[in-house]
């Protein structure tokens, strides 16, 4: 039997949440070490790339999966929430987009990588950011829904 509407919008949006959650978790670990270790290269560690490769994955899949298959239910007007949805979703884009500016720091040490390398790190960048800018469209959705005026 197939969950209702309501029911699995909540379910994607939860996993969407908690992708983006680890690829933010992963950028603070990020930006973390750089400050700590200024001025050094730093290799990325195995299990946060495979981290950021399945949360955005993950959260891409259950993204157009709920565009295509999953309406928006049809939720009360809330204003005071779905202003702090508008919030979250622009603070959260800002959060990921310093990752680019992480990334371009991490490496200046290290210019002479080499072209493979370069374009996969740079492939899994945009994907990340493709990943959190998809996330928090769906969070703009959601928040302007909540503050539609009612329907006559």
């Amino acid at each position: 039997m197939a969950a209702p509407p309501t029911r699995r919008y909540a379910i994607l949006l939860a996993a969407q949440t908690l992708c983006a959650v680890i690829m933010l978790f992963n950028i603070h670990a990020s930006v973390r070490l750089l400050i700590e270790n200024i001025g050094m290269p730093h290799l990325s560690m195995r299990l946060s790339v495979v981290q950021l490769l399945l949360a955005a994955a993950l959260g891409q899949a259950c993204y157009w999966y709920r565009l295509h298959r999953v309406a928006l239910p049809a939720i009360r007007r809330n204003l005071p929430l779905g202003h702090l949805l508008a919030f979250a979703s622009r603070i959260g884009f800002i959060f990921g987009s310093a990752l680019f500016s992480v990334y371009f720091l991490r490496h200046a040490p290290v210019v002479d990588l080499a072209t493979v390398d370069l374009v996969w790190r740079g492939t899994l960048l945009l994907a990340i950011l493709f990943s959190l800018y998809c996330y928090t469209l769906e969070l703009e959705r959601l928040g302007a829904a909540l503050q539609a005026p009612p329907s006559a």
